[in-house]
């Protein structure tokens, strides 16, 4: 099997880098979606689980970038819960910057889960999170374990229990251990860049 390409990291040019810094501001832990938004990339739960979250680190940023038919719910439910200070949503963005808010952050987040019919198939989003330095927590269904090995490029949980996600979140955020995983989730993207998947295709061909 031979999966999906991702282009490589992208040099981020200061002004994009800036207004990414802007976007998460003075915060200690800096949380990232980059996801259409419908119910089985899981952001419901990941906000239930920031809720908790902030109990213990009240200074955080979680960035959503995206939209979908979920984005009244979400913004709802982010206001029910009083993470408006905490929780911006972003759309419509230039690529560079989604990239330098991925640069910026410190954990990527998407515990998608089966809902009826449709499951996460690959997750090139892990990677692209990934080529940047950033470890993923994400939903051990469908393809997304070739996309994130446990323990080591992130954490893989049950993305039907917001409690997981939550012990993920404290998991990584812990002594900092998304730094350790987030070099490994580097050097793992490495083998997903195209020229790397290219010449997969041509030894398969017998190019």
């Amino acid at each position: 099997m031979i999966n999906p390409g991702i282009n490589e990291p992208q040099i981020i040019g200061s002004e994009s880098d800036q207004r990414a810094k802007d976007i998460f501001g003075n915060t200690d832990v800096k949380i990232i979606t980059v996801s259409r938004f419908d119910r089985r990339k899981g952001i419901d739960f990941s906000l239930l689980a920031l809720k908790n979250i902030q109990a213990i680190y009240p200074n955080f940023k979680y960035v959503i970038i995206g939209n979908g038919d979920e984005e009244e719910n979400l913004k709802k439910t982010t206001k029910t819960l009083n993470l408006e200070n905490n929780v911006t949503f972003l759309k419509n963005i230039s690529l560079e910057l989604k990239n330098a808010l991925l640069k910026n952050s410190n954990i990527f987040l998407m515990p998608s889960r089966i809902e009826g019919t449709s499951v996460e198939g690959f997750g090139i989003s892990y990677i692209e999170a990934a080529s940047y330095g950033i470890p993923s927590i994400a939903g051990k269904d469908g393809g997304t374990p070739d996309a994130v090995k446990h323990n080591k490029t992130g954490l893989l949980i049950n993305g039907y229990d917001h409690s997981e996600i939550y012990d993920a979140l404290k998991n990584l955020i812990q002594n900092k251990k998304y730094l350790e995983l987030g070099k490994n989730a580097k050097e793992f993207s490495k083998q997903f860049y195209w020229k790397e998947v290219i010449k997969k295709y041509a030894n398969l061909l017998n190019l």
